[in-house]
């Protein structure tokens, strides 16, 4: 009993990533990933192409090292300049100050132009939004990247635009 029990945990836990991913998301495809000329020129891509590939990973898809890909991924960051909110404590009545942070992930066929009139047009793609009272916090960044990498797995099809809550992503 035990050895039945313990064989369908070992199922059960290894299954789910792909169990929630969308029927039409290219899981074994190939892809490269897409930057603004700002983003390559101000560095930025540093830090937003290492948890990208990994994200990617995790949905089955590979990283090409080269040109022979058969999706370009894209990202997007942007923030707000931050406005009043008021707390959700009882104890405290008082009001602090947050930002609303975006990430934008996005997925297309490598060969369609993602950047028609210097704007991003993913075929589809994720948003996730997050309240933040520090919109450069890098665990924060990170997170969001990988939330809207798994949901645009799970909810993947030819075109569209879906917005997620990020609330999960906020720091503790």
């Amino acid at each position: 009993m035990n050895l039945r029990l313990s064989a369908f945990l070992c199922m059960a836990l290894a299954l789910p990533a792909l169990a929630q991913q969308s029927p039409d998301f290219p899981r074994n495809g190939k892809l490269i990933i897409q930057l603004t000329s700002s983003q390559f020129v101000s560095g930025f891509g540093e830090y937003l192409v290492p948890p990208l590939v990994k994200a990617f990973e995790k949905t089955g898809m590979t990283y090409a090292y080269d040109s022979d890909a058969d999706f370009a991924a894209t990202i997007e960051t942007d923030a707000d300049v931050g406005k009043w909110y008021e707390t959700d404590d009882e104890a405290v009545v008082a009001e602090v100050w947050l930002y609303e942070r975006f990430i934008t992930v996005g997925l297309s066929p490598a060969e369609i132009d993602i950047e028609p009139h210097g704007k991003l047009a993913p075929s589809f793609s994720i948003t996730v939004k997050l309240l933040t009272p520090d919109q450069d916090r890098v665990d924060e960044l990170n997170c969001l990247i990988s939330l809207a990498t798994r949901e645009l797995a799970a909810r993947y099809k030819a075109k569209g635009h879906v917005l997620v809550d990020g609330t999960g992503c906020a720091r503790k």
